[in-house]
Order: structure tokens, then sequence, then C-alpha cells
């Protein structure tokens, strides 16, 4: 045990000077394997808690549970400190300069925070003495101002760290400093440095037998000055009397000096291993060069992927032989091109506006890659651009649907349709396509129930017709019949008319085209040539609207549902008009497919309408 066998004497004062409260507070605890001396100095103005012997204390009690003098360790001590003055802070902040003293009794380390100090005296003379943590050390290190000034420097209690800060910064711990027999050690607050100086320590060394009495001394000159004010005072001093040493000693000599020879062995076997390396190392980083010029022809050629994984090779090997430069490099690279790959699975994924904001962070880490790939990003901003235009026209015609803008909502889905077209984005072409579709049915449907009330309401007033001539005398029957048909024949023109302007108005020009040809053939029928010669004008309007809202190919076989759809319902009439528009239209586009399919439903229509009027009753 090594305290057995050395001897260490400590003695100290703690006085508070002309104040009325002593802030200041020293302890000490000598252990089997180590001991420890805490000197503190409270330096807030807290009249209930000491934060000086909370500091010390508080050091002593985790030293005393895990004796060391691992630097690492004890900075976790002095953390530890630091944060119990600030959880214990109640009305003011607490802080307290303060020095730490460890020794395995053959050797000492200190740690100094604020401006309290460390003094060590070897053969009476002072060999060692700490800097203070303020602006007057930084002044006098400076040389701005002689050390011997700073005890009454008006800087020297501005601290740079002291014990309580938020902010504690790592604290200075000195390398080990060897201890021998006549060696003295002493730890002081600024309360013994500003009114007594090095020198006069040392003097009073001279002759000493034991601590005690240059302490006596020492406080014996300060009182003796009647200064009007003395600050706290503490003054702890140690006489190593005997110096522990290791009985061992000669034989760890003999294990050094085996150590340093197998050192030496070792150093010529590394250097040959660092000539292998130094060779493996030069081909490795001409495989790194060249991965990267390999990664950036395969981003010209729009092989991202691969460009990536060259990247990663290379930064593989960069961080490998701590290249810096190189590692930072090639780290931007990989990042960005891992970058553009994410954009490029969004854009996959349809996700359009990620691949947008991750295709515009990867444009702005082009420019560090020497705009490497640049091209290759803007065109795929483009599609992600369209893709996000051609989302927001189906949004939007949803919603137009929903509201019953029918006519909104197919402008809006003709635009996202020929948006897809021109980027290849099949799906959403088909969801476009679909939705017209959709309309399409849906305004044949309206027009056909439209049209349904139209001819019941017409059949109505026919039949109510027919029953008030029958009651009209038999003589005029034959001319009343002609009037007759030829009043209907106007009224259901002009009935038709009535409806084609309802779907103009509405925007329905495919219906209201049909009811516009249907009323210019009633006209036409009762000889009414002015009337029907108005409606020329609204036919070619309605084929102006018809041409801007849809392309020839969906009039046509609109025309050719529309009619199908009437022919299968009986109204012969009805579809003949409908399958003449589809003829001319498909007579204009040159589709001889459609055109032959609609002629063969003219002819029918118009062999089963020759049948009837033979059919008919001569008198009829």
């Amino acid at each position: 045990m090594r305290k057995l066998n050395s001897k260490f004497e400590t003695s100290f004062i703690s006085e508070e000077g002309t104040y009325l409260q002593n802030k200041d507070y020293f302890a000490f605890v000598e252990l089997d394997n180590y001991a420890c001396y805490v000197i503190a100095d409270g330096i807030d103005k807290d009249k209930e808690l000491e934060s000086a012997k909370i500091a010390v204390t508080t050091f002593i009690k985790d030293f005393t549970a895990r004796p060391t003098m691992n630097k690492f360790i004890l900075r976790k001590y002095l953390k530890k400190v630091n944060d119990e003055l600030i959880a214990s802070s109640r009305n003011v902040r607490l802080k307290a300069s303060m020095t730490v003293v460890i020794t395995n009794y053959s050797k000492l380390i200190y740690s100094v925070i604020g401006n309290t100090r460390f003094y060590y005296f070897k053969d009476g003379y002072l060999k060692h003495k700490s800097k203070d943590q303020s602006l007057a050390q930084q002044l006098a290190d400076d040389e701005m101002i002689p050390i011997d000034a700073m005890a009454k420097h008006a800087e020297r209690n501005n601290l740079s760290s002291y014990l309580g800060q938020s902010d504690f910064r790592r604290p200075y711990i000195s390398s080990k400093i060897k201890l021998f027999d006549g060696d003295v050690f002493t730890l002081l607050t600024k309360g013994i440095w500003e009114n007594c100086d090095a020198k006069e320590i040392e003097d009073s060394l001279e002759g000493a037998k034991e601590p005690k009495e240059v302490i006596d001394n020492v406080e014996d000159m300060i009182l003796s000055r009647q200064h009007k004010e003395i600050d706290n005072y503490t003054l702890a001093m140690t006489f190593v009397e005997k110096a522990y040493l290791d009985p061992k000693r000669s034989k760890k000599i003999k294990i050094a000096v085996i150590v340093a020879i197998l050192l030496l062995l070792i150093t010529l076997i590394g250097v040959g291993a660092f000539i292998i390396y130094k060779h493996k190392k030069a081909d490795n980083i001409a495989t790194m060069n060249k991965d990267k010029q390999d990664a950036e022809e395969y981003i010209q050629n729009g092989n991202i992927e691969k460009a990536n994984e060259e990247y990663k090779n290379a930064l593989d090997i960069a961080k490998k032989y701590k290249l810096t430069d190189d590692e930072k490099n090639l780290d931007d690279d990989y990042k960005y091109t891992g970058i553009i790959i994410d954009a490029d699975k969004d854009l996959e994924g349809k996700k359009y506006q990620d691949a947008l904001d991750k295709y515009n962070r990867a444009l702005e880490k082009a420019g560090d890659s020497e705009d490497v790939g640049s091209d290759y990003i803007s065109k795929k901003m483009d599609i992600a651009k369209q893709g996000i235009k051609v989302s927001d026209s189906l949004t939007l015609g949803d919603k137009q649907m929903d509201d019953g803008d029918l006519d909104g909502a197919l402008q809006n889905y003709l635009d996202a349709k020929d948006l897809a077209v021109e980027c290849n984005l099949k799906d959403e072409k088909k969801e476009a396509m679909d939705k017209i579709q959709k309309i399409y049915d849906q305004k044949a449907a309206d027009a056909k129930q439209q049209k349904d009330d139209a001819d019941k309401a017409a059949a109505d007033k026919k039949q109510s017709d027919e029953d008030e001539k029958k009651k009209q005398e038999d003589a005029a029957k034959k001319a009343e019949d002609s009037k007759k048909a030829s009043d209907e024949s106007v009224n259901k023109a002009i009935d038709l008319r009535k409806n084609g302007d309802l779907k103009y108005t509405a925007g329905d020009y495919v219906s209201a085209k049909m009811y516009y040809e249907l009323a210019k053939e009633k006209f036409e029928e009762a000889n009414n040539n002015s009337l029907a010669d108005e409606l020329v004008d609204k036919i070619a309007i309605m084929d102006k609207k018809i041409g801007e809202t849809s392309d020839k190919k969906t009039e046509a076989d609109r025309y050719k549902e529309g009619a199908d759809s009437k022919y299968a319902s009986g109204d012969n009439t009805s579809a003949k008009v409908l399958y003449l528009l589809a003829k001319d239209a498909y007579s204009s586009l040159g589709d001889n497919d459609g055109l032959s399919q609609v002629t063969e439903k003219l002819n029918a229509i118009d062999q089963a309408s020759a049948s009837n009027k033979q059919a008919q009753p001569s008198g009829k």
C-alpha cells in the first residue's frame, strides 16, 4: 500500500479576511493508493448556500468512491461538480473557482478552474506555478502586462472559465509531476496571492520543519500589512517528507529495455509493411480515380444507378486511406446520384411533386459536380412538371364532374390526355380517355332522355289535336288534315329548334345540332324555307363549336353511337339524321370502315321506310 510507504504532511488555514462570510473551502482525503487535495473559492453573492463547499465535497465524494489519476474520469468528476452547482442554484447562480491535486504518492497532477492556484516547490524554490483562467493572465501571457502586476490588475477576477457555467468547457488537467523527498506543493485562493507573492512564500519555506510554520508566517505577513480590505484567504500546504518508491523499479527498467528492442523490431517490420502499403495505396487510388471517371461516363449515358455504384466504390477507397478532399468530393457525388435515383423512383411511382423537389435538390448539387448529369435531370424535371399538370387537370376535372360542370370537366380531361400523350404517360392517358368517354356517355344519355321527353310531349299534343279534329265537319276533314300535318311539322320544328337552343345554351353542341337538323327537315316538309335557311347558319355554328371541343373521329363515333341508340329504339327519323352526320364525318376522315357501316344503316332505314309506305292504305 503506497500510503504506508510514504509520508505526506498537510496543514491549512481558511479565514474570512475583512469580510463577514468566508466563501473559501478546503478539504483533502488520503487513501491507500491515492490522495486528493481540493480548494475552492465561491465567487457568487449567495448568502445561504456555500458554493465552494458544495464543489469540494462533491468532487471528493466521487473521487473517494473511485480514486484514479485517469484524466477522462477526472474530467467527468469536474463536470458533475459543475452540474451540481447549477442544480443547487436558487436565488442566484452558484459559481466557484477550484484547484484539485491528485497524487499516487509518487507523482501528482493538478487541475485549475478559475483563479485559485497551485504552487510546486523543489529544494525550497518555486519550480512550477499554475496559470489563472482570467483576462489578466491572458494579458500577461501576451506580454501586455508584467506577471507581477496580476495581483492588483483590474481584470484578475474576469474569468474565462469557472464552475457553474452553462457552457462548461473541457477543464485543464496538467501532465504528471514526479515527486521527490523534500518537495512541497500548496493550494491557495486569491486572498493569499493578492497579498503575498510566490517569492515571499518561498522565503517562508527556508528552515521550516512542518507546513504549519510556513502557513503561520504567511498569515502574519498578510495581517501585518493592515490592508483596509482583505478577501477570504485559504492556504493549504503539503510537505512530501517521503515519496513512494516502487520496489519493482529495476525490473520495470529491464522490461522497458526489452520493450524498446521489440518496438525497434516492430518498427523495422512496420517500415517494410508501410512500403507495401504505400504501393497498394497508390494502386487503390488509381482505381478510385478510374471509378470516378467511369461514374461520370455512366451519368452522361443516363445510367445513374451504375454511376452511384462507382462513386460508392471510389468513396470507400477515399475513406480507407483518409483522403479528406477526395472523400468530401466523392461523398457529395455519391449523395448527388443517390438523390437522382430517389427522384427517379418517385417519378416512376407517380409521386411527381416529390420527384420534382428531389430533382431540384440534385440540380443544386450538380454545380459541385461540374454540371455532370444536369441535362438528364432537366429532362426528368420536364416529365415531372408535365405529370403534375396532368394530375392537376384530372383532379380539377373530377371536381367539375362532381359539381355537374361536364363541359369544363371535358376540357380538362382533354388537356390531360394531350399532355399525357406528349410525355408518354400511358396510365394518365388511359385515365383521361376513360373519363372523357364517361362524359360522352352521360351526355348521350341526357340527350336521349330529353328527346324521349320531347317526343312524349309531342305525341300527347298530337293525340289531343287529332281528337279535336275528329269533331270537325267531314267536308273539311281533308283540308284540315292537310293543314294539321303542316301545322304539326311547323310546331314540331319549332319545338325541335327550341330544344336545340336549350342544348346550345347548355353547351351540348352535338345534341343542339341534332335538334337543328330535325327542325330544318320539318320546316322543309312544311315548305317554310325561310325558317329552314335560318337553321343552316345555326348548324354551321354547331359544327364549329363541336370542332373546337372534340376531334372529328370522336364526333363521328358519337353520331354513330347516337344513331345506333335511336335506331334500336325505333326512331328511324332521328337515327337517319345522325347517321348522315356520321357519314359526312367518316367521309371527311377517309374512314372507309366507318363509312361502310353507316351506309349500311342508312340503306336499311330507307328500305324500312319504303316498305312502310307500300304497306299504308291508298286512302291515307
